[in-house]
Protein backbone atom coordinates (compact mmCIF):
# COMPACT_ATOMS: atom_id res chain seq x y z
CA UNK A 1 0.00 0.00 0.00
CA UNK A 2 1.77 2.96 -1.30
CA UNK A 3 1.91 6.21 1.86
CA UNK A 4 4.61 8.90 1.61
CA UNK A 5 4.32 9.44 5.36
CA UNK A 6 6.93 8.42 7.51
CA UNK A 7 4.69 7.34 10.16
CA UNK A 8 2.02 3.97 9.81
CA UNK A 9 0.28 4.52 13.01
CA UNK A 10 -0.29 8.32 14.58
CA UNK A 11 -2.37 8.57 17.74
CA UNK A 12 -3.33 11.83 19.15
CA UNK A 13 -4.66 12.93 22.68
CA UNK A 14 -6.09 9.49 22.43
CA UNK A 15 -8.73 9.06 25.66
CA UNK A 16 -10.46 6.52 26.71
CA UNK A 17 -12.47 6.61 29.78
CA UNK A 18 -14.89 3.20 31.33
CA UNK A 19 -17.04 5.35 33.11
CA UNK A 20 -15.09 7.08 35.52
CA UNK A 21 -12.24 4.73 34.87
CA UNK A 22 -9.39 5.76 33.18
CA UNK A 23 -8.40 2.98 30.39
CA UNK A 24 -5.85 5.97 28.52
CA UNK A 25 -5.61 9.60 28.19
CA UNK A 26 -4.40 12.11 26.06
CA UNK A 27 -2.13 9.36 24.25
CA UNK A 28 0.34 10.60 21.66
CA UNK A 29 2.06 8.47 19.91
CA UNK A 30 3.91 8.16 16.28
CA UNK A 31 4.81 4.97 14.86
CA UNK A 32 7.51 5.26 11.74
CA UNK A 33 7.31 2.69 9.05
CA UNK A 34 9.83 -0.47 9.56
CA UNK A 35 10.22 -0.39 12.49
CA UNK A 36 10.00 -3.00 15.38
CA UNK A 37 8.00 -0.84 17.83
CA UNK A 38 7.97 -2.18 21.36
CA UNK A 39 5.17 -0.84 23.54
CA UNK A 40 6.22 -1.80 27.15
CA UNK A 41 3.95 -1.98 31.08
CA UNK A 42 2.40 -4.04 33.49
CA UNK A 43 -1.10 -5.38 33.33
CA UNK A 44 -3.68 -2.86 33.36
CA UNK A 45 -1.16 -0.10 32.25
CA UNK A 46 -3.57 0.71 29.32
CA UNK A 47 -1.17 -1.90 26.36
CA UNK A 48 -4.62 -3.59 25.17
CA UNK A 49 -7.15 -0.56 25.57
CA UNK A 50 -5.01 1.45 23.45
CA UNK A 51 -4.44 -1.65 20.63
CA UNK A 52 -8.55 -2.07 20.69
CA UNK A 53 -8.92 1.39 20.48
CA UNK A 54 -6.38 1.92 17.36
CA UNK A 55 -8.09 -1.39 15.60
CA UNK A 56 -11.94 0.24 16.29
CA UNK A 57 -12.88 -2.97 18.56
CA UNK A 58 -13.47 0.11 21.19
CA UNK A 59 -14.67 3.76 20.30
CA UNK A 60 -12.39 6.15 21.96
CA UNK A 61 -13.56 8.79 23.97
CA UNK A 62 -11.66 10.92 22.42
CA UNK A 63 -8.35 11.66 20.43
CA UNK A 64 -7.49 11.37 16.45
CA UNK A 65 -6.14 7.76 15.14
CA UNK A 66 -4.40 7.53 11.73
CA UNK A 67 -3.55 4.69 10.47
CA UNK A 68 -1.49 4.43 6.72
CA UNK A 69 -1.87 8.46 6.70
CA UNK A 70 -5.74 7.55 6.58
CA UNK A 71 -7.76 9.48 9.82
CA UNK A 72 -10.23 6.42 10.71
CA UNK A 73 -13.68 7.65 12.38
CA UNK A 74 -15.08 4.40 11.85
CA UNK A 75 -13.25 1.38 10.71
CA UNK A 76 -16.50 0.22 8.59
CA UNK A 77 -15.43 2.88 6.56
CA UNK A 78 -11.88 1.99 6.17
CA UNK A 79 -12.72 -1.92 5.93
CA UNK A 80 -9.60 -2.51 3.08
CA UNK A 81 -7.37 -1.04 5.12
CA UNK A 82 -7.51 -4.08 7.79
CA UNK A 83 -6.94 -5.66 4.55
CA UNK A 84 -3.11 -4.99 5.11
CA UNK A 85 -3.06 -5.05 9.21
CA UNK A 86 -2.46 -8.63 10.81
CA UNK A 87 -3.87 -9.09 14.36
CA UNK A 88 -3.66 -11.26 17.43
CA UNK A 89 -5.23 -10.33 20.57
CA UNK A 90 -3.94 -10.81 24.12
CA UNK A 91 -7.21 -13.89 24.31
CA UNK A 92 -6.82 -15.60 21.47
CA UNK A 93 -10.01 -17.62 21.51
CA UNK A 94 -10.81 -20.56 19.24
CA UNK A 95 -13.44 -22.85 18.27
CA UNK A 96 -12.81 -26.15 19.96
CA UNK A 97 -14.14 -28.32 17.71
CA UNK A 98 -12.36 -27.24 14.65
CA UNK A 99 -8.76 -28.67 13.63
CA UNK A 100 -6.25 -25.86 12.96
CA UNK A 101 -6.11 -26.64 9.42
CA UNK A 102 -9.88 -25.45 9.36
CA UNK A 103 -9.22 -22.36 11.47
CA UNK A 104 -6.59 -21.33 9.29
CA UNK A 105 -8.81 -21.60 6.29
CA UNK A 106 -11.15 -20.07 7.79
CA UNK A 107 -8.92 -17.19 8.34
CA UNK A 108 -7.45 -17.80 4.93
CA UNK A 109 -11.02 -17.18 3.38
CA UNK A 110 -11.70 -13.92 4.82
CA UNK A 111 -8.84 -12.18 3.29
CA UNK A 112 -8.68 -11.30 -0.59
CA UNK A 113 -4.54 -11.43 0.11
CA UNK A 114 -3.35 -15.20 -0.52
CA UNK A 115 -1.36 -16.48 2.35
CA UNK A 116 1.91 -16.98 1.04
CA UNK A 117 3.90 -17.52 3.97
CA UNK A 118 1.51 -20.24 5.66
CA UNK A 119 3.34 -23.28 5.11
CA UNK A 120 6.39 -21.54 6.32
CA UNK A 121 5.22 -20.09 9.20
CA UNK A 122 3.49 -23.84 10.29
CA UNK A 123 6.75 -25.41 9.43
CA UNK A 124 9.25 -22.62 11.29
CA UNK A 125 6.67 -22.90 14.51
CA UNK A 126 6.09 -26.35 15.01
CA UNK A 127 2.43 -26.60 14.53
CA UNK A 128 0.33 -29.63 13.56
CA UNK A 129 -2.67 -28.59 11.50
CA UNK A 130 -4.00 -31.92 11.85
CA UNK A 131 -4.56 -31.24 15.51
CA UNK A 132 -8.11 -30.17 16.86
CA UNK A 133 -7.57 -27.26 18.70
CA UNK A 134 -10.03 -28.70 22.19
CA UNK A 135 -6.60 -31.05 21.91
CA UNK A 136 -3.97 -27.67 21.72
CA UNK A 137 -1.73 -26.62 24.93
CA UNK A 138 -1.97 -22.55 25.55
CA UNK A 139 1.31 -22.24 23.47
CA UNK A 140 0.16 -24.25 20.48
CA UNK A 141 -2.90 -22.12 20.40
CA UNK A 142 -0.69 -19.35 20.37
CA UNK A 143 1.11 -20.33 17.36
CA UNK A 144 -2.17 -20.57 15.57
CA UNK A 145 -2.81 -16.83 16.49
CA UNK A 146 0.96 -15.93 15.06
CA UNK A 147 0.50 -17.92 11.82
CA UNK A 148 -3.47 -16.37 11.03
CA UNK A 149 -1.88 -12.94 11.53
CA UNK A 150 1.36 -13.09 9.52
CA UNK A 151 0.50 -15.77 7.23
CA UNK A 152 -0.94 -13.02 4.35
CA UNK A 153 2.05 -10.78 4.78
CA UNK A 154 0.75 -7.53 5.79
CA UNK A 155 2.68 -4.07 5.75
CA UNK A 156 1.50 -3.12 9.60
CA UNK A 157 1.66 -6.11 12.32
CA UNK A 158 -0.81 -5.43 15.72
CA UNK A 159 0.37 -8.18 18.25
CA UNK A 160 -0.84 -8.41 21.77
CA UNK A 161 1.39 -10.05 23.83
CA UNK A 162 2.72 -12.25 21.27
CA UNK A 163 5.37 -15.03 23.41
CA UNK A 164 2.78 -15.47 25.75
CA UNK A 165 2.63 -19.30 26.43
CA UNK A 166 5.41 -20.35 24.50
CA UNK A 167 8.72 -22.39 25.05
CA UNK A 168 11.84 -20.19 24.90
CA UNK A 169 13.08 -22.19 21.54
CA UNK A 170 9.76 -20.76 19.56
CA UNK A 171 10.05 -17.43 21.18
CA UNK A 172 13.57 -17.33 19.60
CA UNK A 173 11.91 -18.20 16.48
CA UNK A 174 9.10 -15.68 16.46
CA UNK A 175 11.82 -13.02 17.35
CA UNK A 176 13.37 -14.07 13.74
CA UNK A 177 10.44 -14.09 11.84
CA UNK A 178 9.89 -10.78 13.28
CA UNK A 179 12.93 -9.78 12.37
CA UNK A 180 12.70 -11.04 8.25
CA UNK A 181 9.65 -9.06 8.75
CA UNK A 182 10.73 -5.67 9.32
CA UNK A 183 13.83 -6.66 7.08
CA UNK A 184 11.08 -6.40 4.08
CA UNK A 185 10.23 -2.86 5.25
CA UNK A 186 7.15 -4.32 7.20
CA UNK A 187 6.16 -2.37 10.75
CA UNK A 188 5.63 -4.35 13.64
CA UNK A 189 4.01 -3.02 16.99
CA UNK A 190 3.37 -5.20 19.69
CA UNK A 191 2.78 -4.91 23.14
CA UNK A 192 4.56 -6.79 25.98
CA UNK A 193 5.35 -6.92 29.83
CA UNK A 194 8.59 -8.99 29.31
CA UNK A 195 11.31 -6.72 28.83
CA UNK A 196 13.66 -8.91 27.75
CA UNK A 197 12.36 -9.38 24.27
CA UNK A 198 11.56 -5.86 24.16
CA UNK A 199 15.11 -4.91 24.49
CA UNK A 200 16.41 -8.06 22.02
CA UNK A 201 14.28 -6.77 19.06
CA UNK A 202 12.41 -3.58 19.56
CA UNK A 203 13.83 -0.18 17.74
CA UNK A 204 11.79 1.80 19.67
CA UNK A 205 9.60 1.88 22.84
CA UNK A 206 7.09 3.40 24.53
CA UNK A 207 6.51 3.06 28.27
CA UNK A 208 2.57 3.46 29.83
CA UNK A 209 2.13 3.80 33.18
CA UNK A 210 -1.82 3.94 34.38
CA UNK A 211 -3.36 4.89 31.03
CA UNK A 212 -0.38 7.70 30.32
CA UNK A 213 2.62 7.41 28.77
CA UNK A 214 5.75 8.40 30.17
CA UNK A 215 8.64 7.57 27.83
CA UNK A 216 8.94 6.93 24.10
CA UNK A 217 12.58 6.45 22.56
CA UNK A 218 14.75 4.75 20.23
CA UNK A 219 16.02 1.58 21.88
CA UNK A 220 19.62 2.53 21.50
CA UNK A 221 19.09 5.98 22.93
CA UNK A 222 17.33 4.33 26.39
CA UNK A 223 19.99 1.82 26.47
CA UNK A 224 22.38 4.45 27.18
CA UNK A 225 20.42 6.29 29.80
CA UNK A 226 19.96 3.30 31.79
CA UNK A 227 21.09 3.87 35.41
CA UNK A 228 24.02 1.49 36.86
CA UNK A 229 22.55 -0.39 40.16
CA UNK A 230 25.03 -1.07 42.73
CA UNK A 231 24.18 -3.32 45.76
CA UNK A 232 26.30 -2.64 48.64
CA UNK A 233 27.01 -3.32 52.45
CA UNK A 234 28.73 -1.35 54.72
CA UNK A 235 29.68 -1.34 58.31
CA UNK A 236 28.01 1.96 59.38
CA UNK A 237 24.13 3.09 58.37
CA UNK A 238 24.60 6.04 55.99
CA UNK A 239 24.17 9.24 57.45
CA UNK A 240 21.65 12.00 56.35
CA UNK A 241 24.61 14.18 55.42
CA UNK A 242 25.69 12.04 52.72
CA UNK A 243 22.31 11.45 51.63
CA UNK A 244 21.41 15.25 51.67
CA UNK A 245 24.53 16.06 49.55
CA UNK A 246 24.38 18.10 46.62
CA UNK A 247 25.80 15.29 44.09
CA UNK A 248 23.50 12.59 45.91
CA UNK A 249 20.73 14.85 45.69
CA UNK A 250 21.76 15.11 41.60
CA UNK A 251 23.03 11.91 40.42
CA UNK A 252 22.14 9.31 43.23
CA UNK A 253 18.81 6.87 44.71
CA UNK A 254 19.32 5.29 47.74
CA UNK A 255 17.20 2.47 48.96
CA UNK A 256 17.42 0.29 51.72
CA UNK A 257 17.93 -3.27 51.24
CA UNK A 258 16.56 -5.66 53.82
CA UNK A 259 18.59 -3.84 56.75
CA UNK A 260 21.88 -5.18 57.81
CA UNK A 261 23.20 -1.23 56.28
CA UNK A 262 22.72 -3.02 52.69
CA UNK A 263 21.76 -0.51 50.02
CA UNK A 264 20.54 -0.75 46.91
CA UNK A 265 21.76 2.44 44.60
CA UNK A 266 20.95 3.34 41.44
CA UNK A 267 23.73 5.99 39.76
CA UNK A 268 22.78 8.55 36.91
CA UNK A 269 25.79 8.44 34.05
CA UNK A 270 27.74 5.87 35.80
CA UNK A 271 30.89 6.40 33.74
CA UNK A 272 31.46 10.05 35.04
CA UNK A 273 30.48 9.26 38.63
CA UNK A 274 30.85 5.83 40.36
CA UNK A 275 34.26 6.13 41.46
CA UNK A 276 32.83 9.83 43.43
CA UNK A 277 30.26 7.03 45.18
CA UNK A 278 32.95 4.30 46.14
CA UNK A 279 34.85 7.51 48.01
CA UNK A 280 31.98 8.59 49.34
CA UNK A 281 31.23 5.25 50.79
CA UNK A 282 34.41 4.24 52.12
CA UNK A 283 34.26 6.21 55.25
CA UNK A 284 31.41 4.21 56.23
CA UNK A 285 33.60 1.03 55.20
CA UNK A 286 32.54 -1.05 52.63
CA UNK A 287 32.04 -4.75 53.39
CA UNK A 288 30.98 -6.07 50.26
CA UNK A 289 29.86 -4.50 46.72
CA UNK A 290 28.22 -5.67 43.33
CA UNK A 291 27.37 -4.53 40.03
CA UNK A 292 25.11 -6.53 38.20
CA UNK A 293 24.84 -5.51 34.50
CA UNK A 294 22.13 -2.94 33.82
CA UNK A 295 19.28 -3.30 31.40
CA UNK A 296 15.94 -2.00 30.01
CA UNK A 297 14.38 -3.75 33.19
CA UNK A 298 16.11 -1.46 35.87
CA UNK A 299 14.67 1.79 33.06
CA UNK A 300 11.32 0.36 33.83
CA UNK A 301 11.31 -0.49 37.15
CA UNK A 302 12.97 3.30 37.71
CA UNK A 303 9.50 4.18 36.58
CA UNK A 304 7.07 1.62 38.36
CA UNK A 305 9.01 2.32 41.81
CA UNK A 306 7.51 3.38 44.83
CA UNK A 307 8.57 6.40 45.67
CA UNK A 308 7.91 5.89 49.57
CA UNK A 309 10.68 3.37 49.29
CA UNK A 310 13.44 5.60 48.89
CA UNK A 311 15.56 5.61 52.24
CA UNK A 312 15.53 8.48 54.77
CA UNK A 313 18.24 7.96 57.33
CA UNK A 314 18.62 10.69 60.16
CA UNK A 315 21.92 9.85 61.36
Amino acid sequence: MANDTEFIIELKKLTKYYGRHRGIENLDLQIRKGVIFGFLGPNGAGKTTTIRCLLGILNPTDGEIRVFDKKIDQWAANISLKENIGYLPGEFNLYRHFSVKQILDYFESLRSQPAIYRSKLVRELELDESRSVSQLSKGNKQKVGLVQALMHDPDLVILDEPTSGLDPLIQQRVYSILKEFRKRGKSIFFSSHNLAEVQKIADEVAIIKEGLLISHDRIIDLSSRVKQKILVSTQRPLSSTILSSDFITHYVEIYSANGDHRYQIWLHQPNQHLSKVFALLEEYGILDVALPESSLEEYFIHYYSDEEDMLNVVE
